[in-house]
């Protein structure tokens, strides 16, 4: 599988985890593990990240979708 890699990493979390995300697929693997899957923010990212490894989107695009699907 082909890897779209961030320029940037995402750091993820809080005072008392740290998840490091680097890719679209790195962040499909951390979505599919957040409790709750029906947040309009979560498909957002869930697509956005699907986007891209389908080669609609870029992956740079989707990044600031991820990040705002983490904040809570």
């Amino acid at each position: 599988m082909l890897v779209h890699r961030w320029k940037e990493p995402l750091v993820l979390g809080d005072s008392r985890i740290r998840i490091v995300v680097s890719s679209p697929e790195e962040a499909l693997t951390w979505l599919i593990h957040e409790p709750d899957q029906s947040t309009a923010k979560w498909k957002r990212a869930w697509n956005a990240c699907r986007a891209v490894i389908e080669g609609r989107m870029k992956a740079e695009d989707a990044k600031p979708v991820v990040k705002l699907a983490a904040a809570h």
